[in-house]
């Protein structure tokens, strides 16, 4: 479990590195954005309101997001992303 939290960690900040590559491929931008965006805005696809179903959707929209922009950045620039990041952290 404690491993599964430090791939997350370590993760987020080579996604965002990723994310700002010049060679990351435009779609992969604006869906990242979205995902940005949709955790930051109030809007909701399903209302908070209804309180198990509003927050639900929230944790199973903001990671699906996040995976599939993941997947749209090429290998390449995700490992070398990461490379640098190690090297950074050291």
């Amino acid at each position: 479990m404690i491993n599964k939290f430090t791939k997350i960690k370590n993760f987020i900040p080579v996604y965002f590195k990723a994310m700002r590559n010049k060679e990351t491929p435009k779609l992969a931008k604006i869906l990242g954005l979205g995902a940005i965006a949709y955790a930051i805005i109030p809007a909701d696809i399903i209302n908070d309101v209804i309180p198990a179903i509003g927050i639900l959707d929230d944790a199973i929209v903001l990671p699906f997001l996040i995976y599939v922009t993941s997947k749209m950045i090429p290998d390449s620039i995700m490992q070398k992303e990461k490379v640098e990041y190690i090297e950074e952290n050291k």
